[in-house]
């Protein structure tokens, strides 16, 4: 197995490159997460910023102050609009596990912010709770 692992947008303008083991896999189910995913959760490969490499394109990004009063910016593909990652103001990216190219490189072992589901959301509760910091 390779030690990266690429990924990218719908359409392919963008591209990238990320560890193959990531610092956590999780489902977030923020309200902010929740808007941008268009589901309860969001498939969050969570990285190290610096790891990330770009390999083709340059997303857009929309930046946003979290409920606990950080700034994320949220990068998505200006061509079909697909979310590729996120930059966490604490030096970590979100990225988007389901713009890896290999959808079984993702497997959330943490819940985040299950608070925030939604009451007919069926949270897995065999994953690990990743308490809000």
């Amino acid at each position: 197995m390779s030690d990266r692992i690429e990924g990218g947008c719908l359409c392919q303008a963008v591209r990238f490159e990320v560890p193959a083991e990531p610092l956590y896999q999780l489902l977030c189910f923020c309200s902010d997460c929740q808007v941008v995913s268009g589901s309860q959760s969001y498939a969050s490969y969570l990285i190290p910023l610096s790891e990330l490499k770009r390999l083709k394109g340059e997303p857009l990004g929309y930046s946003v102050q979290s409920d606990r009063g950080r700034r994320n910016t949220r990068m998505f593909c200006g061509e079909c609009g697909s979310r590729v990652w996120a930059e966490l103001e604490a030096g970590f990216a979100s990225v988007n596990g389901m713009a890896l190219d290999d959808k079984t490189a993702f497997k959330p072992s943490h819940n985040h912010r299950v608070h925030n589901a939604p009451p007919w959301c069926a949270v897995d509760t065999a994953l690990e709770d990743l308490p809000p910091t």
